[in-house]
């Protein structure tokens, strides 16, 4: 009989809401991966991926309901370049993100995170990996810090 791992691949999202430089508002939640970012995963094994870096936080206004085969967000309107990311722990990176208050002032339905050669700063480039739904009606009164955990665990 043959031991072997099962590797289990989890996203998850930690949004804080600060005013005044207080945190008035914490959610945590996994989101969904897509099968674009696994097919892209499985390309970086073979050799024909080599970029496959997180590279931006995109908000959108639509809430339809995210499946694993969405390549975009529905209506992306805002997007925002990585604030920091590091290897946390074993088959662990986290990203940080941090929408200031003068950005992204709107009615918050869906973030997606963008990765990959292919995204820039134009809406819809790049290999979209996570999309979740997420409400919020933001306002220039505050700042959203978006913390998203890429891990990889035994089962």
């Amino acid at each position: 009989m043959i031991n072997s791992d099962i590797i289990k691949h989890i996203g998850e999202f930690n949004i804080k809401v600060i005013q005044n430089g207080e945190v008035v508002e914490e959610v945590d939640f996994t989101n969904l991966i897509t099968n674009a970012y696994l097919d892209e995963l499985a390309k970086v094994v073979q050799g024909q991926t080599t970029d496959l870096e997180i590279k931006y936080l995109a908000i959108g206004d639509d809430n339809t309901t995210p499946t694993a085969t969405d390549t975009n967000l529905g209506n992306e309107l805002f997007r925002k370049q990585v604030t920091s990311q590091d290897k946390t722990g074993t088959g662990e990176v986290t990203t940080i993100f941090v929408v200031i208050d003068s950005e992204a002032v709107f009615e918050w339905q869906e973030i997606g995170v963008f990765a990959g050669s292919t995204a820039t700063a134009s809406a819809d480039t790049g290999v979209l990996i996570s999309r979740v739904l997420y409400n919020r009606d933001k306002t220039n009164l505050e700042e959203l810090q978006v913390t998203r955990k890429e891990l990889y665990r035994r089962a």
